[in-house]
């Protein structure tokens, strides 16, 4: 994948979420990462469904805006990581989301999305997002960043694939 693909579905995933952080303000900081991961996995069991039968009933919310909102529930739980160690959230503004929210797109650019990854479909996702579920409390908080780096270079491709 190209960087000015990368930066094309960054803009989306940007755009969106500037949108919701008007539209909801930072309701997500009441969250536990926990449930943020059930948002993720709530999304990637709706795609998996419209795969599965090939068609959608509700047109108005493509399968690409489900890949943009798992994209930016990610980099939620970034943000909460990020947080966590250096603001208190009763003081975070817009403006130290959206600094936040850059930043971690800025990362996913030098990160290496790799077009010929193994599993290219949304079970691997599915599969990950289950382990991470089973084995959070288990999972250290850099381990999780991790990880949520690798997923977010692995559902970039998906969407890029599905767009």
């Amino acid at each position: 994948m190209n960087h000015t693909s990368i930066d094309f579905f960054i803009q989306k995933c940007r755009k969106l979420f500037l949108i919701k952080l008007k539209d909801y303000d930072i309701s997500w900081k009441f969250l536990k990462i926990s449930s943020i991961i059930d948002q993720i996995l709530i999304k990637v069991v709706r795609i998996k469904n419209i795969q599965f039968k090939g068609f959608q009933k509700v047109k108005e919310e493509k399968i690409t805006d489900t890949y943009i909102d798992i994209i930016n529930y990610i980099i939620i739980i970034l943000i909460k990581l990020d947080v966590f160690f250096v603001l208190n959230f009763n003081i975070i503004s817009h403006d130290d989301v959206i600094f936040i929210y850059n930043k971690k797109l800025d990362k996913i650019k030098n990160l290496n999305i790799n077009e010929n990854f193994k599993y290219k479909s949304i079970n691997y996702i599915f599969e990950k997002i289950l382990y991470l579920k089973k084995n959070e409390k288990k999972i250290s908080l850099k381990k999780l960043e991790k990880f949520c780096f690798k997923m977010l270079t692995k559902t970039i491709f998906l969407l890029k694939k599905n767009y």
